[in-house]
Formats: C-alpha cells, sequence, structure tokens
C-alpha cells in the first residue's frame, strides 16, 4: 500500500515466515492482518493448492484485504476481532485442519503516523 499514511513494512517478516514451517499446500489464519504485509509472504510461499484466512476488526484493513482477495483466490478476509479465532475455525469446520496462525500484536506505522486513527503520540486527532 502506499497511499500516504497507510504503508506498513513488517518487522521480523522473513523470519516470522520461516518460523510459521509454510507446507506448500497448507491452510493458514493471519489473526492480524493489517496491511497483509505477513499475508502476502505466506502466499509467496504456498501452493495453488495452499491459502490463507486474514481476520482484522479495522475496516481500512478489511478495504485491503478484500482487495487482496480479488487479486489473488487462496485469500479470503473476515472482519472480526481474532479474539473470535476460536468461533471462526469451527463455523468453518476447521478444527484440526489449520497448519499455522500468525498474531502480530502491537501497532502498525499507519496506526502511529494518522492521526485520526486515534494512536498518534505526535499528532492531535479525535478520540
Amino acid at each position: 500500500m502506499t497511499e500516504k499514511g497507510l504503508e506498513h513494512i513488517p518487522v521480523l517478516l522473513n523470519e516470522t515466515v520461516t518460523g510459521l514451517a509454510i507446507k506448500p499446500a497448507g491452510l493458514y489464519i493471519d489473526g492480524t492482518f493489517g496491511r497483509g504485509g505477513h499475508t502476502k509472504a505466506i502466499l509467496a510461499a504456498l501452493s495453488s493448492r495452499g491459502s490463507v484466512l486474514g481476520l482484522d476488526k479495522d475496516p481500512e484493513a478489511i478495504k485491503t484485504g478484500k482487495t487482496l482477495a480479488q487479486e489473488d483466490e487462496r485469500f479470503e478476509i473476515e472482519q472480526c476481532s481474532f479474539a473470535t479465532l476460536n468461533e471462526v475455525v469451527n463455523a468453518r469446520l476447521w478444527q484440526g485442519k489449520v497448519d499455522g496462525i500468525l498474531l502480530d500484536i502491537g501497532v502498525s506505522s499507519p496506526q502511529l503516523d494518522i492521526a485520526e486513527r486515534g494512536f498518534s503520540f505526535r499528532k492531535d486527532g479525535p478520540l
């Protein structure tokens, strides 16, 4: 994403993907989709039979996810909190089928850089 203020570069991207020990035809969940950096790296490691489900509450992340889902049929996005992960897995009948789950807990660059996001300590913005 190159829209001003929305670019986010995932920290430890290669280490994270390596740590997931990606199976080419695996099923993965990115519980903190954000701007999709980790998801794109996971998708790059998957074969055409692998897939990723992204979860996020943020409407901007969902917008980004919908664009990615249109570009790559191996990806789906769902607007919800990672706290509902168990319910998501159960609703999709994925118990015992998920090969890896990623949760990048913390804040992202856009959350800190865009005052309107409510996290910036550098700029005033609405809460």
